[in-house]
């Protein structure tokens, strides 16, 4: 027997409801994560591009230094998990008698550091990104003061 709750407490008991298409294609994980022979230069940099300009609005010129030190550091990750994938994370050095970490893991560690810098450059990060400003007729009380 399910009683009906009031309207108040439909809240506290509400279930988020699953994604949609669109969302799961915005969020969903990078297909070059799972098979790096799938990395797309061109495709990145283009979805960057698109993130830029629906975040911000614009995209400026200068802008293109930072995007392509992105690419290149993602690139590098994928190239580093790549490697990480096919050796483990766990070589053999001295011909076979040192085991010991796979160095491309440090590469893609201070890689993925530096995609979250320059992330945060482009303000591409939730933190980094603007607040949305209501607008309409009652803006100025839900933006609060300037």
């Amino acid at each position: 027997m399910t009683t009906k709750l009031p309207a108040n407490l439909h809240i506290v008991q509400h279930r988020p409801e699953t994604p949609t298409e669109k969302v799961r294609a915005v969020l969903g994980e990078a297909q070059w994560l799972n098979d790096p022979e799938a990395w797309d230069r061109a495709q990145f940099v283009e979805q960057i591009g698109q993130a830029m300009f629906e975040s911000h609005g614009t995209t400026v010129q200068f802008d293109r230094l930072l995007v392509g030190m992105l690419v290149s550091q993602v690139e590098l990750y994928v190239k580093c998990w790549a490697n990480i994938k096919t050796e483990g994370l766990v070589t053999m050095f001295n011909a076979g008698a040192t085991p010991g970490k796979n160095l491309h893991i440090g590469v893609a560690d201070r890689a993925l550091r530096q995609v979250a810098n320059l992330l945060s450059e482009l303000a591409l990060t939730p933190k980094t990104r603007a607040p949305q400003r209501a607008t309409g007729k009652y803006a100025s009380l839900l933006n609060g003061p300037d």
